[in-house]
């Protein structure tokens, strides 16, 4: 089995994807291929996000490079190992892979509110621009009868829930693509670029099994570190992925806004001033209750923001740390591992 050139091929498939996603929301910009609502700002918040631009199509191209250059890449060589470098390589592909979640789950996000939020367009009732499903939470997806109430542009429904389906599905490709990349990468670092399938097989055993084997080898000092480093890669893998789940989230509720009563009833007063509402402290007085809302969750949720943020941060560290401690003794344990 060879790691290297499946993380190739994984490359190869992320650059064609990030492209697509590229095109598709540049499409998004141009409803029926016409620019003047572009450029008369008649586009709706998650169009503008770039979602498709950055995070599917450009932070996508960073694994793709290096996972593409991976099969020839030996890093900087351990101690005059090359399979040492070359495992170096691999799990440096992990860092990799991990950018390209980001991106994904980003251009995910986003398409999926796109879909569930509607366009934003011209009603005949309201006579002016709105978003007239806003308030449908996406149900009105299965409601075709509803779409001609959009005058304009024309077809904008089925043009944005084609776009934004496109967008979605090639995110989630995107995803699942760089989590097998994370696991490629790591058994990779362990077993070398191209190991064999008993290697393999035995790298897995002594995972997951307790062995005899396992065992007599774990009794080594060098090993038992080893595989203690393998374990708190994969957690801090995890807990990165929590992490950035959950700062992402926080953002997002920040921008949006509290859910306050005001003269117009119980709402998100903020949810269409993607932010603004951050600065315009004379808004704040519209949310009459609860008392103070906007100051309590803007101080809470930028504290969770930096919280996550900052764990986020020392999961990557520990990531790091953990792979410069295993770079150079994983291989031995292995051969050690046979030899017992």
């Amino acid at each position: 089995m060879c790691f290297g050139r499946c993380a190739r091929r994984i490359g190869y498939k992320l650059l064609i994807l990030a492209l697509l996603s590229i095109v598709a929301n540049i499409l998004l910009y141009f409803p029926n291929g016409e620019t003047r609502f572009a450029s008369e700002h008649h586009l709706g918040k998650y169009v503008e996000c770039l979602h498709g631009i950055l995070g599917g199509g450009l932070l996508m191209l960073i694994p793709a490079a290096v996972f593409i250059g991976l099969h020839n890449d030996d890093c900087c060589g351990c101690f005059g190992h090359e399979n040492c470098g070359k495992s170096c390589a691999m799990l440096s592909s992990v860092l990799a892979a991990l950018i390209g979640i980001l991106g994904s789950g980003y251009c995910i996000i986003i398409s999926a509110l796109g879909l569930s939020h509607g366009p934003y367009c011209f009603t005949r009732l309201e006579r002016n621009w709105i978003y007239p499903f806003s308030e449908s939470s996406g149900g009105y997806l299965f409601e075709y009868n509803k779409w001609s109430v959009c005058q304009e542009p024309q077809n904008i429904v089925q043009w944005n829930v084609t776009l934004f389906s496109i967008l979605l599905v090639l995110g989630g490709i995107e995803f699942i693509l760089c989590f097998i990349q994370i696991i490629n990468g790591i058994l990779g670092g362990l077993c070398g670029l191209c190991g064999s399938q008993e290697i393999l097989l035995l790298a897995v055993i002594l995972i997951t099994l307790e062995c005899n084997v396992f065992y007599r080898c774990c009794q080594s000092e060098s090993c038992n570190k080893t595989y203690r480093s393998f374990i708190s890669i994969v957690l801090a893998l995890l807990g990165a992925a929590f992490s950035g789940y959950s700062c992402i989230i926080f953002v997002w509720g920040l921008i949006q806004g509290p859910f306050c009563n005001s003269s117009g009833g119980w709402d998100y007063i903020f949810k269409d001033t993607a932010g603004g509402y951050l600065t315009d402290h004379p808004a704040w007085s519209r949310c009459t209750e609860p008392a103070n809302i906007v100051e309590w969750n803007i101080i809470l949720l930028s504290i969770l923001i930096a919280l996550s943020g900052l764990q986020f941060i020392v999961c990557f560290l520990k990531v790091a740390a953990e792979l410069k401690r295993t770079l150079c003794g994983t291989y031995s344990v292995f051969v050690q591992a046979g030899v017992l």
